[in-house]
């Protein structure tokens, strides 16, 4: 039998009457490229370029790290958890706003 916990809050999903979402997400490496594109020398060597471009994506990568150029992954989770994810799917920190007495 097959059973199914939320990757997020590690909960138990039993198989046929619970609600489980499954998100995939994929991630890709890109360097921002300004119209170097329409610039270019026919009599450049693009194989140059590229090996350029490349050297550049490891540079930007964490040393601890190998460069990641794409990724896919997939998770399931509970409805709760869900709900969550979709409020805030990068898990960005909201600033409260100010509270200010009514004086």
């Amino acid at each position: 039998m097959i059973h199914y916990s939320c990757d997020r809050c590690g909960c138990q999903m039993r198989q046929r009457d619970s609600l489980r979402y499954v998100v995939k997400m994929e991630m890709e490496a890109t360097l921002n490229i300004e119209d170097e594109a329409n610039e270019l020398d026919n009599d450049q060597d693009c194989l140059l370029e590229m090996d350029q471009l490349l050297e550049n994506v490891h540079k930007h990568a964490s040393d601890e790290d190998e460069p990641v150029i794409h990724q896919r992954k997939t998770f399931d989770l509970c409805p709760s958890c869900f709900r969550k994810f979709v409020r805030n799917p990068v898990g960005k920190e909201r600033v409260s706003p100010f509270g200010f007495s009514h004086n």
